[in-house]
């Protein structure tokens, strides 16, 4: 008996193999208890596969006694079901069991795909469900269908592929995506595929300005970068990307007090900028639909970085009681987007207003614990008041009023955590006229 869900003759032809043939156990690794849509054939399995695990001897006596183990009294009924199949002559040759095994494979897989969509259906006409939540559950869900078979890696395959890996980014074949801020990039190694950086700050402390400064800094490197804002509009974003390729007061781009001078500056700023593969998003609001277009992006070979302006501002769809929980979950979707999408996220985190003037901490990330525990690298910026600040660096300390007075403003940058380097500080200068940061030449 067979249909598109399921094959009768495959499942009973490779239980007689199994339990007859002691150099079938690689069918049994090929296999999970799931893939056989007869109940009693599953239980089967899995007594079979129980003594795979175990290293025990795979055979009709052995899979009968462990029957016994795991099912009690509903044994009996299973090994007439085995001898049923053995006396009926069912018995896959050795040479048949790849196809067997692809035929139960993809069997399962049709089960599971049918399940999938039909609970996106119920979902769907239920009426009181988001069809975009519904979308992106059905998404993930397709995706863990691609990735239920799970494989152990030796340890020898590890480390060969990690040696790969450094070769290549010894050749420069695999570079990490710079941050634009030299002393960061010798603390952090700029920032790699797979990992969740936050960067916090306190209100009106330039998290926004270094976030869009790393996004541009890295799409002048080729690289293609995604911008989410919930805290800007477009033409808030386009300004200070046109601020800076100009020397035009910020003022007067406020106030549209433009000269023809004003003009061709700003012209020469669009060329500069205007063949960047930066894209942006202003209208997301929820995590999920933000998943879907980087899911998008990523299918079409079309983002490396994207950055989140800023993630406590992030909403979900899925239902909260407590907003750190909202926060939490938020956090876990960005993390989950580095590893699934193999790419990276630097996400902007706001910090509380207690402590105002110091260098914040990670215990004081704004919304919930989760953020640190996901983050790969937690980076905080503060601003000193004065050359008497403990993250003033003492050679800097005789400049400070300097460069205050010539319009720029001194920021420590703390890399609080990395899970694969150090914790350091670094400093830089930012010019808010031209929302440029830049480093500290101490040579004589």
């Amino acid at each position: 008996m067979s249909s598109p869900f399921y094959n009768e003759e495959a499942e009973r032809s490779v239980l007689a193999l199994i339990v007859t043939d002691p150099g079938a156990s690689d069918v049994i690794a090929q296999l999970g208890a799931e893939d056989f849509h007869s109940d009693e054939h599953s239980r089967i399995f899995a007594a079979a596969q129980s003594l795979y695990a175990a290293k025990r001897p795979v055979d009709l006596v052995t899979v009968t006694d462990a029957m016994k183990t795991l099912y009690g009294a509903g044994e009996p009924a299973l090994t007439n079901r085995l001898m049923e199949i053995l006396s009926g002559g069912t018995f896959s040759a050795a040479w048949n069991a790849k196809s067997h095994v692809e035929i139960i494979k993809a069997a399962a897989m049709r089960r599971k795909l049918f399940e999938i969509l039909k609970t996106s259906e119920n979902q769907l006409m239920e009426g009181e469900n988001d069809a975009a939540a519904v979308l992106d559950a059905t998404r993930q869900a397709l995706r863990d269908v691609v990735t239920t078979r799970h494989a152990w890696v030796s340890m020898a395959d590890v480390l060969l592929d990690t040696y790969d890996m450094l070769e290549r980014r010894a050749k420069g074949e695999e570079p990490s995506m710079p941050s634009g801020v030299a002393t960061l990039d010798t603390i952090i190694g700029g920032f790699h595929r797979g990992e969740l950086t936050l960067l916090g700050a306190r209100p009106a402390v330039g998290k926004s300005a270094l976030g869009a400064h790393i996004a541009l800094a890295t799409a002048a490197q080729g690289y293609k970068v995604g911008i989410c804002s919930r805290e800007m509009t477009a033409t808030q974003y386009g300004s200070r990307v046109i601020a800076r390729g100009i020397d035009i007061p910020g003022e007067k781009l406020r106030s549209g007090d433009l000269d023809p001078e004003d003009w061709a500056q700003i012209s020469e700023s669009l060329s500069l900028f205007y063949a960047m593969n930066v894209s942006f998003m202003f209208s997301t609001r929820y995590v999920e639909d933000l998943r879907m277009e980087v899911q998008k992006k990523v299918d079409a070979n079309d983002l490396d970085l994207l950055v989140v302006d800023y993630v406590q501002l992030l909403q979900t769809k899925r239902k909260f009681d407590k907003d750190y929980l909202r926060v939490g979950y938020v956090s876990k979707a960005l993390k989950d987007m580095t590893t699934d999408y193999n790419i990276a996220i630097l996400a902007l985190a706001q910090v509380g207003r207690s402590s105002q003037g110091t260098m914040p901490t990670l215990s004081e990330l704004r919304g919930s614990g989760d953020l640190e525990q996901d983050a790969d690298n937690v980076i905080f910026l503060h601003k000193p008041d004065d050359a008497s600040d403990r993250y003033v660096h003492p050679d800097d300390r005789q400049f400070f009023d300097a460069y205050k007075n010539a319009g720029y403003q001194y920021v420590a940058i703390n890399v609080a955590k990395q899970r694969q380097g150090v914790t350091r500080t670094a400093v830089a200068l930012f010019d808010p006229a031209r929302m440029k940061f830049s480093c500290i030449d101490r040579r004589e």
